[in-house]
């Protein structure tokens, strides 16, 4: 019988980094130079993670924008988030252990984010994580962000792994549902919203960092088949 878990899906931000402070704080800085963006609070961001920008802005303006503005104020605010971060990468407890053991053990690793190729250049450069993702879907590579399901189903496909081998690790609404879409396992990761919130939205479990005691139950295997499906 073949192994019920066959690969790990990450999300980036808030799962392989805590860099919602940063990009909140991004987001302060900029929407001050910008006068359309005046007034979009720090909690309506927050609650709106896990989105592509230019879906993010449309959800936030009442008025209609154009897509070339959006896609401008996207793109240099996630400049300036660079910034900020670029001599602060601190990646979640645990995790390069965790992805470690997971690939010593057969297991595939993907990576599947709403952010540009730039921050992904960026936080992956970071320590080489790079080496552990066999899979990486960045914003620029699918037509629908989440919550629909494209992101993850095309990680799937590029690991060669079926929807219902995969785990995602998320740490946003849209991400769970995103991962749930794809007929996938989510865990949530408690960095941007609460367990409570990620439950809801569909995750089995929630977990604080990649030091969570359950994470080894997960590698040794010892879910049954039929607990996994």
């Amino acid at each position: 019988m073949s192994r019920p878990l066959q690969a790990l899906i990450f999300d980036m931000d808030g799962v392989i980094c805590d860099t919602m402070p940063y990009h909140l704080e991004a987001w302060r800085q900029y929407i001050q130079t910008i006068p359309d963006l005046a007034g979009i609070s720090r909690d309506r961001l927050q609650q709106l993670g896990g989105k592509r920008n230019h879906e993010l802005l449309s959800d936030l303006l009442a008025a209609p924008v154009d897509e070339a503005d959006l896609f401008c104020w996207g793109m240099e605010k996630e400049a300036l988030y660079r910034d900020l971060i670029r001599d602060n990468i601190q990646f979640l407890p645990g995790l390069l252990p965790f992805l470690k053991q997971a690939q010593s053990q057969g297991l595939q690793l993907g990576l599947g984010t709403s952010a540009c190729e730039e921050n992904v250049e960026l936080l992956l450069g970071h320590k080489n994580l790079d080496r552990f993702f066999a899979a990486q879907v960045t914003e620029l590579d699918v037509e629908l962000g989440k919550p629909d399901p494209e992101c993850y189903l095309l990680v799937a496909d590029q690991l060669g792994v079926a929807p219902a081998h995969c785990l995602v690790f998320e740490d946003a609404v849209a991400g769970v549902q995103s991962a749930r879409n794809a007929g996938m396992r989510c865990w949530g990761v408690t960095t941007t919203q609460s367990p409570e919130v990620l439950l809801a939205a569909g995750a089995e479990c929630c977990i604080q960092d990649f030091r969570d005691r359950r994470l080894q139950a997960l590698l040794a295997n010892d879910w049954a088949a039929d607990d996994w499906a």
